[in-house]
């Protein structure tokens, strides 16, 4: 049916109604010419008059033909002729909608049409690019063929492209593109081009971006040495890189399982507590990454302690459907670590027993000063005392030798007491002090101290600090006395940056410095205290060579 509507609509062509008003023509006459032979057989007269009404039946008929022939051409023009108009309609709006940049351009090259997509990427309004040449946006530094182009197009030869370009916009942006030309030739010879462009630099921009991440992604992988895994929950797809094989030292068969071959392995001591954690964290909700610390059993037999990371990817509903698993072999840092605490524990013992060892040196000593020099001048003072109450003769000879004793006693218990309690360093200052203890020493022992703080400001030292400095050089110079033999020693205290410099140096006898030395003890003293304020300490010394003891720690 609905092809005889539109056979039925169609235009009458010419020849078509040549053919149709013959074979009527014909049959008209034929027929007539019967008929009126039949009727007038005897009168002549009679048969021209039926001529004549034949004549202008014909014409009457003749008209009406052609009146029909006409009227339907009419209409069927007319409804081709809106069905092209709505035709045309249709694809100005596809035009002007279509993401495509679409224009015509004659056989000279010079646009003719643009659409609103095409005018969008080069930056120029139609008016603007109608009537101009399409060098004005393909550029010949851009396009090493664009010679080549011109070429076929002053040649008819330009029927169909498709290629790269390069398009320079209004504002002198280089854009990449997809460009296509097709050909259109008119009845008349006349010849029109097409020019579709889609700008693909964002997109190249983007697929740069990605390759490079890629890459990056590639090069991290491989370097770092962490085990990936990618599992996709809905389809059970999955992904791993080569560095889970060296770590786990497993085959492809068994990784591909994914899931079920991490949970088989996992230690079974462990496995419960992972497992649960686990589970909590992939029930809806917005739990993006779990950690744990497990002990896992690898292919060739052997336990290592892993890391791992799940990072959970949710949909809009904070369902799980996807995990990415990074693991890493911790064994070695947790070895390392129970060493550490191990040489932690027995450090804090070595300083334990180091402290209760100059707790009882600093005993012995004051027992020893107490017993050589103040026991014994109280023990001749009893003695005097005792003489002089039997013998009124030397009575008051024995009574001044008493009060001498007893002054010495007295300044020997002085002397001690500076030994043993904190100078008043706050009140005095380090550099005083120092000096007050060089000239407490050096009349008593024979030996030159000097002491430099000239360019030192101690305003940057607490008073822990300057305890902590006083009794390193309290102790060194008491090293020095007793083992060095020495004639000048040299204290000096600076500051470079926020590093303060302690440098003690003597001009003796040098030093061995074994385990078993008394200087070797009196240095692990030192490096104890030093040691509580994150500070070194070294030493430059050999036999006859004299002793250079540095100290240096931050403000």
């Amino acid at each position: 049916m609905k092809q005889f509507i539109f056979m039925k609509e169609r235009s009458i062509s010419a020849s078509r109604a040549i053919l149709l008003f013959a074979f009527i023509s014909i049959i008209w006459v034929l027929v007539s010419d019967y008929f009126f032979m039949q009727a007038s057989e005897t009168n002549i007269k009679f048969y021209y008059y039926q001529q004549t009404f034949k004549g202008l039946v014909f014409v009457a008929l003749t008209a009406a033909f052609i009146y029909f022939i006409l009227r339907k051409n009419n209409k069927t023009f007319k409804n081709e002729s809106d069905a092209l108009a709505f035709e045309n309609m249709e694809l100005e709006t596809i035009l002007t909608e279509s993401y495509l940049g679409i224009s015509r351009f004659d056989s000279e090259g010079r646009f003719l049409h643009a659409n609103t997509s095409f005018c969008n990427i080069i930056g120029y309004a139609p008016e603007e690019i109608r009537g101009q040449h399409y060098s004005l946006i393909i550029k010949p530094e851009d396009n090493v063929e664009l010679s080549y182009w011109d070429m076929l197009l002053k040649q008819g030869k330009l029927n169909k492209m498709k290629n790269l370009i390069g398009i320079t916009s209004k504002t002198e942006q280089k854009l990449i593109c997809n460009a296509t030309i097709n050909e259109i030739q008119h009845p008349s010879g006349k010849r029109t081009y097409i020019l579709s462009l889609e700008d693909i630099t964002a997109k190249i921009e983007e697929d740069k971006k990605l390759q490079e991440n890629l890459i990056r992604y590639s090069i991290l992988s491989t370097s770092s040495r962490e085990g990936l895994w990618d599992w996709n929950i809905l389809t059970g797809q999955l992904y791993y890189n080569a560095n889970l094989k060296q770590l786990l030292q497993y085959p492809d068969s068994e990784l591909e399982k994914g899931f079920e071959w991490w949970k088989a392995n996992i230690h079974p001591d462990d496995k419960a507590a992972v497992l649960k954690k686990l589970e909590e964290a992939l029930q809806p909700g917005d739990t993006s990454t779990v950690t744990n610390e497990y002990r896992f059993i690898c292919g060739d037999g052997n336990t290592k302690i892993i890391s791992d990371c799940f990072s959970i990817m949710r949909d809009s509903e904070t369902r799980a459907f996807r995990i990415i698993v990074s693991m890493q072999d911790v064994t070695e840092q947790h070895t390392l670590q129970k060493e550490l605490e191990e040489k932690e524990i027995m450090y804090r013992r070595q300083l334990a027993r180091t402290v209760l060892d100059t707790q009882e040196n600093e005993r012995k000593k004051l027992a020893e000063e107490l017993h050589d020099n103040v026991n014994q001048l109280l023990g001749v003072v009893k003695l005097y005392i005792e003489h002089s109450i039997s013998n009124d003769n030397i009575r008051e000879g024995l009574l001044k030798k008493s009060n001498e004793y007893i002054d010495k006693v007295i300044e020997e218990l002085r002397n001690l007491s500076k030994n043993l309690a904190p100078p008043l360093l706050a009140e005095l200052g380090l550099e005083h002090s120092l000096c007050s203890l060089a000239e407490t020493i050096a009349p008593v022992q024979d030996v030159n101290i000097t002491v430099e703080m000239k360019d030192f400001n101690e305003e940057c030292l607490t008073d822990s600090h300057k305890l902590m400095l006083y009794r390193i050089v309290q102790e060194q110079l008491n090293n020095i006395i007793k083992h060095s033999e020495a004639e000048n020693v040299m204290v000096k205290i600076s500051k470079t940056g926020n590093k303060v410099l302690l440098n003690i140096s003597d001009d003796g006898k040098g030093a061995d410095l074994t385990a078993e030395s008394p200087v070797g003890l009196g240095l692990r003293n030192i490096r104890n205290r030093i040691e509580l304020y994150d500070g070194k300490v070294d030493t430059i010394t050999s036999p006859g060579k004299g002793f250079e003891l540095k100290v240096q720690f931050e403000v």
